[in-house]
C-alpha cells in the first residue's frame, strides 16, 4: 500500500510539473493578435511629405484616407492642428474606440475643433482614424521625430524589418 501511494505522488508530481511547464510555454507565446505586424502611420492616402532631414519628417494630412487606415506610430509625432475637424478613431477592428489612450499614450485627436498641438509617443495603436465631417477635412502638421523607434518594433512594425 504504501508503495502505490508513493507511486500516485510521483504520477501526480509528474503530471503537475507537465502542465505547469505547458502553461509557462503557453504565457511566454505571445496571443496571434499580438503577434501581426502593423504599417507605420505614414506614408499613407491624403499625406505628402514636406520635409525630412536626419532627425525629423514632416507630413501634412488632409482629411484622412477613405479607407480606414490600420497602423501603429513608429516614432513619437508631434501634431500641429492647422484646420481643426472632427476624426473618428477606430480600433483595429474597426469598431469606434471607447478608451482615449491606447498603450499609455494620449490619443488626443477626437475630436479636433478647437485646434493645437499635441504629443503622441511611439508605438501608439493599432488604429485608424476617419474623417467624421468630410464637408470640413481638418488639415494637420506630423513631425515625426527620428531615432526614437521604439527597440522593439521590429515585432510589430512592418516598418522594422
Amino acid at each position: 500500500m504504501n508503495r502505490n501511494r508513493h507511486r500516485r505522488t510521483w504520477l501526480l508530481a509528474g503530471f503537475l510539473t507537465l502542465v505547469v511547464g505547458l502553461a509557462a510555454a503557453a504565457g511566454g507565446r505571445p496571443a496571434q493578435a499580438q503577434q501581426q505586424k502593423w504599417p507605420p502611420q505614414f506614408p499613407r492616402a491624403g499625406a505628402t511629405k514636406l520635409f525630412e532631414n536626419d532627425k525629423i519628417i514632416v507630413w501634412e494630412q488632409v482629411g484622412r484616407p477613405q479607407v480606414a487606415f490600420v497602423h501603429k506610430h513608429l516614432r513619437d509625432i508631434v501634431t500641429v492642428q492647422v484646420k481643426p475637424g472632427k476624426i473618428a478613431v477606430l480600433g483595429p477592428d474597426l469598431e469606434p474606440l471607447r478608451s482615449p489612450s491606447a498603450n499609455g499614450a494620449t490619443l488626443t485627436l477626437t475630436p479636433i475643433d478647437r485646434g493645437g498641438v499635441s504629443f503622441t509617443k511611439a508605438g501608439l495603436g493599432p488604429h485608424a482614424e476617419t474623417e467624421a465631417d468630410t464637408a470640413n477635412p481638418s488639415r494637420m502638421i506630423f513631425i515625426e521625430i527620428k531615432g526614437t523607434e521604439p527597440s522593439d518594433c521590429a515585432r510589430w512594425s512592418t516598418a522594422c524589418d
